[in-house]
């Protein structure tokens, strides 16, 4: 049964008013020599056996004294070194109370000439041996790397201290922290590493999260039961969708399914019902009537759901725990419901700027608010926090200063669980992730460690006379964040580093590798330096107009280094530099980068770029009177680069259906117009792109080619740039004739929001974008043409405006056609 491991402090004080046994100086080895046995219970469990082998081993090694191993049944005399609760132990009556120290707690502490090292089963004691060799200096860096000091007298002087984990549960979510060694000696328990019966286990988690289609899958129910899963627009569906949680069957196979996962999983304590990884939820009359009285907030029908799932599991299953997500769309707690005392909610807080703390920055401060709110309806609450860029794990990532601010920060709010996502993928790699793992083992264990001195303990063990150089590399990447002027930083976004950092990181990295000590010191420098070549190959690969392409300059070179590190990420075991991702799609991306022809347009107002290539795409769209762009850039890297942003037109099955795939063919006939011709599988598309005046033109039109009915929804949608996205606004007419203008960022909200809206409250044929600073920027339409629109903004990465508008939904009979047209210009344009 798990165990809260929440310090209790009179309960401790008791503990250690027990101790009434005398202290003393313990002198376990001098001159290489050693009186000490190391004495374990007869009917020691395996972690124990291994916490006196460890011992064994490390002293030896630290001072060439090798202790002898006898259990409470042998004959032994001298000083000992007692390991867990013993017959031996108990003789000397230390007054230890097991059950206060739980599952991790432990003892140390002198008996005179002796030394206790006792904690609760199944890890306190291997901890309590773990945590005395640290007191000695012992450090375990990486999985290859670890610092054993060398004293060939070793004397602790007198000590009693008890010792229990901060949190529960605890794990850094990188590759190179599941190594069973590492992980144990750094006292991690999370499920993905591969601790085992000799390390005393692990916290056990089934199935792994976005579980709700392994509780319902899809292809056994739907097509008898779509009322299982959500009713979205009216239909329901399976696809990027979710359950029907007010379904009194869903949750009885619910039920029956994670009951059989306990009966083929006994040994595992938490098991998962969890939304999926998208939106889609439910839209009957029942959820919505049950959101309504949750406050509005999509996390009531989840967690009314889960806890009926919990209480008829609790009833035969003591001791097992229901996880479940407080993620995305139910990140805000609901206005009622309370988690049962069987059910663990684990908050994400995948919105925030993970560069500054959550305490301080004004882009996380809905995150302070969600945690407050949780924190107060639970005393279980986990953490699912982000620990790197989930697109490119190798780009530089400076978060050391808000993990050092807020896992304190979590641990105040009550919080019992961490689960530190970085980056997983086999081969690990990610930035900095052993640095990462390590740091962040310590501050789990214990949140006070001094984050700093912990990164210089890192950097003098691993890279040793090289650490100097890299130190300085490490402030100089966290000063682009530290600061009135500090940036932002986002787990998906690519960042705007000024122009002297890679100048700089790249001589502090030249100089570390001259200072490495030997090859193998040499090599890490140089696995340590892949992400400042990522970046660099990122800024360099920014697409840009000319000579009528598309395409970075140097697209040869460009493509020659990329393949060249990419063989160098190889050669350190990297698989993967982005999530679900294998390396091989890299290397064929650029393998098969080319430049791609554009399409100017131009007349006395505006200078327009098009590249049919990229879904026929509008990728410039300058105003020469200022000579600025109005369309969102994207920086190279973000998700889809180049084929992102701009003006363009989509084909839907549906509009929750993804893009269709369209070929696109480009004519122009003079240069204030083009025309494009696309074909999606029976729809032909006609595109043109007009300049008149101070107005561009399009009209977009879609036709069925086929000789039966053909479902489509044609979207056109429009990305720019806000500048100061925090000063913008928005504005758009009713059909009444009222004018309504909104602005985006609102104070303790979510950096990035959206406005949605059907006929007949769409905006009346128009909507304005007002940028800070610069003039406003209009979008007009054919009310008649357009069923549905949307707004979206975000201010992360380079901040950006999203404007979209629907043609109906429809299945589009033979030869009949579908038509959108869309200008934009200033708002004084006609």
């Amino acid at each position: 049964m798990l165990r809260a491991y929440t310090k209790n402090a009179v309960r401790l004080l008791i503990l250690l008013a027990l101790f009434t046994i005398s202290l003393a100086a313990v002198p376990l080895a001098k001159q290489g020599q050693s009186d000490y046995t190391i004495l374990i219970s007869s009917d020691a469990i395996p972690s124990e056996r291994r916490a006196a082998d460890e011992l064994q081993r490390f002293l030896e090694e630290m001072s060439g004294a090798r202790l002898p191993i006898r259990t409470d049944g042998d004959a032994v005399s001298g000083p000992l070194i007692l390991l867990g609760d013993s017959a031996a132990l108990r003789r000397l009556k230390p007054g230890i109370g097991f059950d206060a120290l739980g599952a991790e707690g432990f003892v140390l502490r002198t008996a005179g000439r002796h030394l206790i090292i006792a904690g609760g089963r199944p890890r306190g004691t291997l901890y309590g041996v773990y945590t005395f060799l640290d007191k000695l200096g012992c450090r375990w860096f990486t999985r290859e790397v670890s610092r054993i000091p060398k004293r060939p007298s070793i004397e602790t002087g007198a000590f009693q201290e008890v010792h229990t984990p901060a949190f529960e549960n605890r794990e850094p979510f990188f590759t190179e922290a599941w190594d069973k060694d590492w992980a144990a000696r750094n006292r991690t328990n999370g499920d993905h590493t591969h601790l085992d019966e000799s390390t005393g286990g692990k916290l056990k988690y089934y199935p792994f999260v976005h579980s709700f289609y392994e509780l319902l899958p899809p292809a056994k129910y739907f097509a008898e039961h779509p009322e299982y899963y959500s009713l979205i627009d009216g239909k329901r569906r399976h696809e990027r969708g979710q359950l029907c949680l007010t379904n009194p069957e869903v949750l009885r196979i619910a039920t029956a399914q994670v009951e059989q996962w306990i009966k083929e999983k006994p040994d595992t304590t938490i098991f998962s019902v969890s939304q999926n990884d998208w939106e889609g939820w439910c839209e009957c009359g029942k959820c919505r009537r049950v959101e309504q009285e949750e406050g509005g907030e999509h996390s009531g029908p989840v967690l009314r759901f889960v806890n009926a799932l919990a209480g008829e599991v609790g009833r035969q299953y003591t001791g097992k725990l229901i996880d479940t997500l407080a993620y995305w769309y139910t990140e805000n707690p609901p206005l009622k419901v309370r988690p049962a005392p069987n059910v663990r909610v684990r908050l994400c807080p995948i919105g925030i700027c993970v560069s500054h703390s959550f305490l301080q920055c004004p882009r996380s401060a809905y995150f302070r608010k969600n945690l407050e709110a949780w924190s107060k309806i639970t005393n279980q609450l986990y953490i699912w926090h982000y620990n790197t860029n989930f697109s490119h794990y190798l780009l530089p990532f400076p978060d050391f200063d808000e993990l050092a601010s807020d896992v304190p920060v979590y641990k105040k709010h009550g919080v019992v669980g961490l689960f530190m996502q970085g980056a997983y993928a086999p081969g690990g790699g990610g930035e900095q992730s052993e640095l990462r793992a390590y740091v962040l083992a310590r501050q789990l264990w214990d949140p006070s460690i001094h984050v700093g001195k912990t990164v210089d303990e890192f950097l003098d063990g691993v890279y040793g006379p090289a650490a100097k150089p890299l130190r300085e590399y490490y402030d100089l990447l966290h000063a682009e964040v530290r600061g009135p002027a500090g940036k932002h930083l986002w787990i998906f976004n690519i960042p705007d580093y000024s122009e002297a950092f890679l100048p700089r990181a790249t001589e502090l990295f030249k100089r570390a590798e001259s200072l490495a000590a030997d090859a193998a010191a040499k090599r890490r420098v140089r696995k340590a330096r892949l992400p400042v070549d990522y970046y660099q190959l990122l800024r360099d690969s920014r697409y840009i107009v000319s000579d009528g392409f598309y395409t970075p300059a140097r697209m040869d070179e460009l493509k020659e280094r990329a393949l060249h590190l990419i063989a160098e990420m190889r050669s350190h075991g990297i698989e993967s530099i982005h999530e679900g991702q294998p390396l091989e799609r890299d290397e064929k991306t650029w393998k098969e980068a080319r430049s791609l022809r554009a399409y100017p347009l131009e007349n006395s107002a505006w200078r327009l770029d098009v590249v049919p290539e990229l879904n026929g795409r509008i990728v410039r769209m300058i105003d020469k009177s200022s000579g600025s762009d109005v369309l969102r850039q994207f920086p190279p890297g973000e998700s889809g680069y180049p084929n992102n942003g701009g003006i363009l037109a989509t084909l839907h099955a549906d509009y929750h259906a993804r893009a269709m795939d369209v070929t696109w063919s480009a004519e122009q006939s003079n240069p204030q117009s083009l025309t494009l011709h696309g074909r999606a599988q029976n729809l032909a598309i006609l595109r043109t792109i007009t300049l008149d005046g101070n107005t561009l033109r399009t009209e977009t039109s879609v036709s069925n080619a086929s000789a039966s009915s053909v479902p489509v929804a044609l979207q056109v949608r429009t990305e720019l740039s806000p500048g100061n996205i925090d000063a913008a606004s928005y504005s758009f007419p009713r059909t009444s004739g009222a004018t309504l203008t909104r602005t985006m960022m609102e104070a303790g909200e979510q950096p990035a929001g959206r406005e949605d809206w059907q006929s007949p409250d769409l905006p009346a044929g128009l909507l304005t974008l007002h940028p800070s600073p610069g003039p406003a920027f209009s979008t007009r339409f054919q009310s008649s043409q357009v069923l549905r629109g949307y707004i979206s903004w975000t201010a992360k990465s380079r901040g950006g405006v999203t404007l979209g508008l629907w043609s109906a939904e429809k299945p589009l009979a033979p030869g009949e056609t579908m038509t959108i047209v869309a200008t934009y210009g200033k708002p004084s344009s006609r």
